[in-house]
């Protein structure tokens, strides 16, 4: 006879007292909900996991939370159906907030409720997460705790939004702020209330869905002393300090660097309420188009489909680039339950793969609109939104290992995409469309003519992050500006791109809107909004504003770009990194010129360039310049 020897609870497997997610109810439209217990103080948080389903049958009223997960780190314990759960510090803090003390608090929260491990569950509640933020009673957004004198810029939020209700007041300038008792701009007040606007929450790609779908969104803060505030009254104060969100859907709004990602947010939010509420029924643009021998485009805009009753998912990736997402994979999958899309969440694939494959798609329905639709509408904005993600592409905005064709979503913009016109239209490829089409060997086919070989190039780079909090913004655009004008006057005699009266760095310098000491001063007939905020932190000099210099570095052309001579002395800009013996090619159909490299088996793509006398189609009337085929790797 064998005996087992019993063991004291003591002396059991940790492992067995670990919570253990069991199967949802439906794969198809389950899923979980916290059910917070009460408590106070510093009791240790204890939640039910309970079955659910988005509707029908079984549905459970709930609120959706919205929060930055902080380091990923699951270091904390709570109590999850009489078993321990390890969440984040985040999300303890909380739960800790939200915790009422003689009620049951029902709550969806995406680390509790959702399975991470289980890839397969995990990508069918994404496919749901739309859903689940859309029909939830309201969106909790926690911010965090108390931090960085956070409770006097929540003060400062509540004093705006009094100021906010009165007619007269649209908007605050530096000299209103003592008509309205408000603090002077260096006040403490002000940097608090900057730092609440640029937490952690409101960089992620995620929250863009979750506050997107559902019309009630509150805001919560540190300890119950500070008062919630929604969105729409956050929205209130930003449009004071920002100016009015402009209603009309334009990507190229969204390429400020300096711009609060809320104001990127509530536009994407703006269009969806104002659709749901007054769909639009498309119509053909007044163009007369063909895809074959018409081929306009509304580059002064960088409109691609405002007629559509949803975003298209390259509008959106646009729009959010600038966000983040600790799974680069998240900066598309986040965004699929507000788009139109053929794209199934699987993260079993590698970011590469995924980027690669939007990308395919993406180019692939220029072909398939070539080839099926007459409708002039659609042919139109296919190929606009693939000209326009190529232009996002090129190694000058990559870091993971992609084809140089295909953006890499999860790093910024390096420079504003010139396919976006600065206040004109440019044409550099001319009216027809030539191949445009991926290979099996992820190698894409163009065609068009080799311009020139660059031969001299520069290398000061202008960005956002010059070290604001001196003048070296001042001085790098100084720096840029000496070594342009070198590079122009060094290689060059008698430009192509001169004409009788101006030479072509001048008529560079005007075409591109800078001024004589290279800083940007905004194409002429385009409103610039200004901010509170745009210049913090930057200092004026003798000859410049503040707001001139964070112009430069924001929505100027020369920001990431250098000046370049070719070999036959045309002179214009290209990405920063661009190097002797890198070619200028002309895409056939395509608004701007690209700089690509010679590789193994065809070029790589390094990005858009700026060529003087040569963005008006002046190379496609050029019969000693032959057309070729040539594939990007």
């Amino acid at each position: 006879m064998y005996l087992t020897r019993w063991r004291s609870a003591s002396t059991q497997s940790t492992d067995s007292l670990e919570f253990r997610h069991g199967p949802l109810k439906s794969n198809k439209t389950g899923m979980r909900l916290a059910q917070i217990q009460p408590g106070t103080g510093n009791k240790g948080i204890a939640i039910d996991l309970i079955d659910s389903f988005v509707s029908g049958p079984g549905h459970v009223p709930y609120d959706a939370l919205s929060y930055a997960w902080g380091n990923n780190e699951r270091t904390k314990m709570i109590s999850c159906n009489g078993r321990r759960l390890a969440i984040t510090q985040n999300l303890l803090e909380a739960l800790h907030r939200f915790r009422e003390p003689d009620r049951v608090v029902t709550i969806w929260i995406d680390q509790i409720c959702v399975c991470q491990e289980r890839i397969k569950e995990r990508n069918q509640q994404v496919q749901l997460m739309g859903k689940i933020f859309k029909r939830a009673r309201k969106v909790i957004v926690w911010l965090g705790e108390d931090d960085e004198d956070s409770r006097a810029g929540m003060q400062l939020i509540t004093q705006l939004l009094s100021i906010s209700h009165h007619q007269s007041v649209s908007g605050l300038t530096p000299a209103d702020l003592d008509i309205h008792g408000l603090p002077k701009r260096e006040h403490r007040r002000w940097t608090a209330l900057f730092a609440i606007l640029r937490r952690r929450w409101f960089w992620r790609t995620w929250v863009v869905q979750e506050v997107v779908l559902n019309p009630n969104v509150q805001f919560v803060l540190g300890s119950p002393l500070n008062p919630s505030v929604s969105w729409d009254e956050l929205e209130r104060v930003v449009a004071l300090l920002e100016g009015p969100i402009p209603r009309e859907w334009q990507l190229d709004q969204s390429l400020n660097a300096s711009e609060l990602p809320f104001s990127r947010m509530n536009r994407i939010r703006m269009r969806h309420q104002r659709l749901i509420t007054t769909p639009v029924t498309p119509t053909a643009p007044e163009i007369k188009y063909d895809i074959d021998t018409d081929m306009n485009m509304d580059s002064e805009s960088g409109l691609i489909d405002d007629q559509d009753d949803d975003p298209q998912l390259l509008d959106l990736l646009l729009m959010s680039r600038s966000l983040g997402a600790t799974d680069p994979r998240d900066k598309i999958f986040a965004l699929l339950g507000l788009s139109q899309h053929n794209i199934d969440p699987d993260y079993s694939l590698s970011p590469e793969t995924v980027f690669t494959q939007f990308a395919r798609q993406t180019i692939a329905a220029v072909e398939d609109v070539k080839n099926g639709s007459s409708d002039i509408s659609v042919r139109h904005r296919e190929v606009r939104r693939a000209m326009i993600l190529i232009s996002c592409a090129g190694r000058h905005h990559q870091k993971l290992e992609l084809p140089s064709w295909t953006p890499d979503w999860s790093v910024n913009l390096n420079s504003r995409p010139l396919v976006f016109g600065l206040g004109r239209k440019f044409n550099a490829g001319g009216d027809r469309l030539g191949p445009f089409q991926v290979k099996d060997d992820s190698s894409l086919h163009l065609c068009g003519k080799l311009l020139d070989t660059i031969r001299d190039v520069g290398k000061v780079k202008l960005n956002f992050d010059a070290g604001f909090g001196d003048s070296r913004p001042h001085r790098l655009i100084e720096q840029w500006w000496d070594e342009a004008q070198q590079i122009a006057t060094r290689r060059i005699v008698q430009s192509p791109g001169s004409t009788m009266n101006v030479p072509a760095f001048e008529a560079l310098r005007r075409d591109l809107s800078l001024c004589r000491h290279g800083y940007y001063v905004g194409a002429a007939g385009t409103s610039q909004n200004t901010s509170m905020f745009d210049d913090a932190g930057i200092p004026s000099e003798p000859k410049h504003s503040a707001s001139c210099a964070s112009r430069t570095l924001t929505l100027g052309p020369t920001r990431g770009r250098v000046v370049f001579a070719s070999a036959t002395g045309y002179i214009g800009l290209a990405p920063h990194g661009t190097m002797e013996g890198d070619l200028i090619f002309v895409v056939i159909g395509a608004d701007v010129p690209f700089v690509l490299r010679p590789c193994e088996q065809g070029y790589e793509l390094i990005g858009e360039a700026y060529v003087q006398g040569a963005m008006s189609g002046q190379v496609m009337e050029r019969d000693d310049i032959v057309v070729q085929d040539i594939f990007l790797r």
